[in-house]
């Protein structure tokens, strides 16, 4: 089965986890509702109000469940996971309105740095950070 996946983070091309996404598919960049916020080495997720960039790739059952494992979802195990796969619905391009999945940050946020435009890539030219 094939799915629609939005990866906003270090999985998106030139970043460092983009191997991850080898064999999937790019469909389109596009924005969904949220925020994000950064953790460390990598941003998380917050749904929400205002927008996050990012990229909708599609996916087979054994991408998504490897990408499961990289982003420490435990399937069945929501207090466990570090991140936790949701729906979210596309606000921009030929997408606008189709739901897809993304991975949305699990742990408290308090003390994390607010990225307060959405855009991952941006955000660490910013601060001078790799990926």
């Amino acid at each position: 089965m094939q799915h629609l996946l939005f990866i906003y983070g270090t999985l998106m091309p030139g970043l460092r986890l983009e191997a991850e996404m080898q064999g999937a598919r790019f469909v389109v960049a596009a924005q969904v509702p949220g925020r994000l916020v950064d953790v460390g080495r990598y941003p998380g997720f917050i749904p929400g109000d205002g927008l996050v960039s990012g990229e909708v790739y599609e996916v087979d059952d054994t991408r998504l469940a490897r990408l499961d494992e990289v982003e420490a979802m435990v399937p069945g195990d929501r207090a466990a996971s570090q991140y936790w796969r949701e729906e979210a619905t596309v606000v921009s391009g030929h997408l606008q309105g189709q739901s897809v999945q993304t991975y949305v940050y699990n742990r408290p946020t308090e003390g994390c740095t607010a990225i307060p435009h959405g855009d991952y890539r941006r955000y660490i030219r910013e601060v001078g950070r790799e990926s």
